[in-house]
């Protein structure tokens, strides 16, 4: 069975050494990625997705994939059976499927193929227990794909439609800029609040140079109290009225994942998640540590026993019982924790770059230090009684035992309360040393701005996208305009807060809560508990319903009233000029025809028509109104639209090259309009110059005051018909 077999990975990357594995009966191949995608720019489906027919996606072979994907092709058709060894979470397993159906036409088994490592031991067990693709796990990719693309392409339109070109939104990268902005808003709005810190050092009378810091105990807030408390603590004898000492243990950490891996990185070496990810998947394709790409915390039996005999071999204590870990309720358990394939491999031992190494030794150390017993500290509490009664307090610590701190030697770092306190008792006597009290005026700081590090703390608490898509959200916000990074902190923008304040506004998907259960209802497709056209109608119905209310609800209020319902009313542009429409359209039909007057519409008078004395149209003779066109201004036939006439307003002044009438007109060559004199005897006289800066100009431009128009397409996707369905799992 194993002659002839061609085994495809994603990355290229692994060939080599997968192919050294599984030996001569194997031909391994790589994907290079996704090879598929939804379509873009498709007339009948501008989402790429069949909205009106369950959501059906609507694929293409990406253009720089076509020879990947014939190479594969060829490879398939001299082979006996097809193995897919992509990753194993939901974008491995869509990459497998639209391998599937690029293959399935060679007639060959079709088989899938899983491994949590790059090992012999690993890629042997994989091949030789192939099974089928998993469905559901297929299902929840493409639902994730469509919800990111559907909100990815209205969400961007609506903030193009109405702030302007160039902007962007996404399902959760515009929740991530929420939480930015959000921060930044809390930071404006702090007020600081006064408060005194008082404390005093004291020492035995015996030993004076052995002295200790005693803080007083109670909030203080006004500036006359803490001054009278330091006053009698000045001029006050002190007693110790009581003493607590025991012991106390800091437990390990757990081993990482992918967003404590992101983090730890990042506090410890200053790392980006995107630097922290690269380093990390070339260790994994390297075969030096296990699948990066995890929210699970859970350790294989296998890995336990190996790690267990690793540190009784070097002599260190290990808990009587393997420590386990619990993930957290939003984890998929279906992975592994991070940790390294082979315990042995010691970091001093691996030769890596600076880069990899330091990612290497943070998930070695933190794999290790998981199964190692609990630090231990003597710990100390100090009560101290002044002779007017104040109270005092101090808290020391000291490392008894390293236990797990011997390993990860980067969290025995300092603390306030890694101090050492001399010997004290009950009822001893110590007196002030210098600098004897102190009374000092503190305010109480805002909260701090996002790092990259507390941003995926934040992102990971509120349940808000994948730890694997971290690295690309923080990627896509930082190319926006919508946050400025300062000295590594996130700063919100203006154009940021006016953005999160639209989408907010208007758009549920904004909310965290919102957001975080669109997460659990993903988990719940791959599941097998929720089916993807359910989980799609329960966004999308909404969703198309809120895009209509924002277009309304985003357009200024004129102050004028639906002739039909009384409801606002929105300005339009169409084919036969300015009008405004009820905000309840389509269902309400009210409209009002106006002309725009200083860049406000005014209703427009039954019949009334200005008409320029002595002016004829040149096709019918009748009468002929002056406009503002989108070049200057002309005038057009009173009879429009049945009469199309139009003739060039003369500015008077004539040409100095033909002795022709000149008129205004508009340039769009760079950007802004420039307003210009020309010749009416182009073609033939092509004389421009400079309009008078004396001149009389009360040209309005409609293109600046003319309402944007929503894309066909979009217009498309508004009106697409969607009903729920009944449950289908």
């Amino acid at each position: 069975m194993a002659k002839d077999t061609l085994v495809i990975v994603e990355s290229p990357n692994k060939i080599k050494k997968i192919s050294s594995y599984l030996g001569k009966g194997f031909v391994v191949r790589a994907s290079v990625g996704h090879i598929i995608d939804l379509v873009t720019g498709n007339k009948q489906f501008p989402l790429g997705v069949d909205l009106e027919h369950d959501y059906k996606p609507k694929y293409r072979i990406l253009p720089d994939k076509k020879d990947v994907v014939q190479s594969l092709i060829d490879a398939a058709t001299g082979a006996k059976n097809i193995y897919l060894a992509t990753d194993m979470d939901r974008e491995g397993e869509a990459i497998a499927w639209h391998l599937k159906d690029c293959l399935e036409s060679t007639g060959k088994p079709i088989k899938r193929v899983l491994f949590n490592a790059i090992t012999k031991a690993a890629i042997n067990k994989a091949v030789s227990n192939p099974g089928e693709l998993n469905e559901d796990l297929f299902d929840s990719q493409q639902a994730r794909r469509v919800l990111d693309r559907i909100v990815g392409f209205m969400a961007s339109e609506q903030l193009r439609h109405f702030f302007g070109p160039h902007l962007s939104a996404g399902r959760v990268q515009s929740v991530a800029v929420r939480i930015i902005v959000d921060r930044e808003r809390e930071i404006e709005n702090f007020v600081p609040e006064e408060y005194w810190n008082i404390h005093t050092s004291l020492a035995k009378p015996a030993n004076l140079s052995d002295s200790f810091v005693a803080k007083y105990g109670k909030k203080v807030t006004d500036e006359k109290v803490a001054k009278k408390i330091k006053a009698d603590l000045d001029k006050d004898s002190y007693v110790i009225k009581e003493v607590i000492s025991k012991e106390k243990n800091r437990n390990p950490l757990p081993p990482l994942t992918t967003p404590s891996l992101q983090k730890a990185v990042g506090g410890r070496y200053g790392f980006s998640v995107s630097k922290t990810m690269r380093a990390a998947q070339s260790l994994y394709e390297s075969g030096l540590v296990t699948y990066i790409r995890t929210d699970s915390r859970r350790i294989e039996p296998e890995a336990l026993k190996e790690v267990r005999d690793y540190l009784t071999k070097k002599k260190y204590k290990v808990p009587t019982k393997p420590n386990i870990y619990g993930s957290k309720g939003s984890a998929q358990d279906a992975h592994e924790c991070i940790r390294p394939t082979d315990i042995l491999q010691e970091p001093t031992k691996v030769f890596l770059s600076d880069e990899h190494q330091k990612v290497y030794r943070v998930i070695w150390e933190r794999f290790v230090a998981s199964q190692m017993e609990p630090a231990i500290y003597d710990t100390m509490s100090v009560t101290v009684e002044s002779s007017s009664a104040h109270l005092l307090k101090a808290n020391g610590r000291t490392l008894k035992y390293d236990g797990w701190l011997a390993i990860a030697t980067d969290h025995k770092n300092l603390g306030k309360d890694d101090v050492q306190l001399p010997p004290l008792a009950t009822k001893d006597k110590v007196v002030l040393v210098p600098p004897k009290v102190k009374a000092e005026q503190k305010f109480t700081q805002p909260p701090p701005r996002f790092t990259e590090v507390s941003l995926v703390d934040e992102l990971e608490k509120k349940g808000i996208g994948r730890p694997s898509t971290y690295g690309s959200i923080i990627d896509k916000i930082r190319g926006r305009n919508y946050v400025d990074i300062i000295k590594k902190s996130y700063h919100a923008t203006d154009l940021g807060k006016k953005v999160v304040d639209s989408l907010t506004k208007h758009f549920k998907f904004m909310d965290y809560q919102y957001t975080a259960s669109m997460e659990t209802r993903l988990d719940k497709i791959a599941d097998g508990k929720l089916g993807y056209v359910e989980m799609l109608d329960e966004f999308f119905i909404p969703f198309q319903k809120e895009c209509k209310q924002a277009e309304a609800h985003e357009s200024p209020d004129y102050g004028i009233k639906c002739p039909a319902c009384e409801e606002k009313t929105i300005l339009k542009h169409g084919r036969f000029g300015f009008y405004l429409a009820c905000i309840n359209r389509p269902e309400c039909k009210g409209t009002l025809s106006v002309d725009v007057v200083d860049g406000k519409p005014v209703v427009k008078k039954p019949f009334e028509k200005k008409l320029v004395k002595g002016i004829k149209c040149p096709k019918c003779n009748g009468g002929m109104c002056r406009r503002d066109g989108q070049f200057g201004p002309f005038y057009s036939c009173e009879n429009f639209p049945k009469c199309k006439g139009s003739a060039k307003i003369p500015f008077g002044k004539k040409c100095s090259d033909c002795g022709e009438e000149l008129f205004m007109t508009i340039f769009y060559r760079s950007g802004e309009g420039q307003k210009k004199l020309a010749c009416m005897g182009y073609p033939n006289c092509k004389h421009v110059e400079d309009l008078p800066e004396d001149a009389i100009n009360d040209w309005v431009d409609p293109v600046k005051i003319r309402p944007p128009k929503r894309k066909k397409a979009t217009k498309k996707i508004l009106s697409a018909s969607r009903k729920k369905k009944k449950k289908t799992k």
